[in-house]
């Protein structure tokens, strides 16, 4: 990989992969530390892509491995959710995706990380399945009581916007 093509990588993979860590670890500084080692890993990396959606499924792929094993990681256990900054306004463009998000995370690990996968990176149930390797059926039910849980918290009047 010449260095022009990992930047293009790191500059199209930045945010997105951010977001994916964050929802993990629900901390921007732990997030950086997770983007920097999968870009690290890019670096390493010995074989060539067939091409960009094969770099981007392989980013995304390492990125939710290396956030889960960064918050299996013993310093991480004494974290409570009510001691973490959400996400501020400099992520997004509006006020309602700030809630949406904060939302999201609010949401049990295992439902946020499906949610996010689904719907903000547009990953099919079975990519999903395979990624975080349980059944597709898992990914369903975990997708259904995590929308259950976003309606109870954002209320009906917020699907309307």
């Amino acid at each position: 990989m010449t260095d022009d093509d990992f930047m293009q990588a790191v500059n199209r993979n930045n945010q997105r992969l951010f977001l994916i860590a964050l929802s993990f670890t629900k901390s921007t500084y732990d997030a950086e530390d997770i983007l920097q080692n999968v870009f690290v890993k890019l670096l390493k990396y010995p074989k060539s892509f067939s091409d960009k959606e094969h770099l981007d499924k392989w980013l995304t792929t390492v990125c939710v491995n290396e956030s889960k094993n960064y918050i299996k990681l013993p310093f991480r256990y004494h974290k409570n959710i009510d001691d973490c900054d959400f996400v501020s306004s400099a992520n997004f463009d509006s006020t309602t995706q700030i809630d949406l998000y904060n939302a999201v995370m609010r949401l049990s690990k295992k439902e946020r990380t499906v949610i996010h996968l689904f719907y903000f990176e547009n990953l099919s149930i079975k990519d999903i399945a395979e990624m975080l390797k349980i059944k597709e059926s898992a990914v369903k039910t975990r997708l259904s009581r995590a929308r259950v849980n976003l309606k109870e918290q954002l209320g009906d009047e917020w699907i309307d916007e």
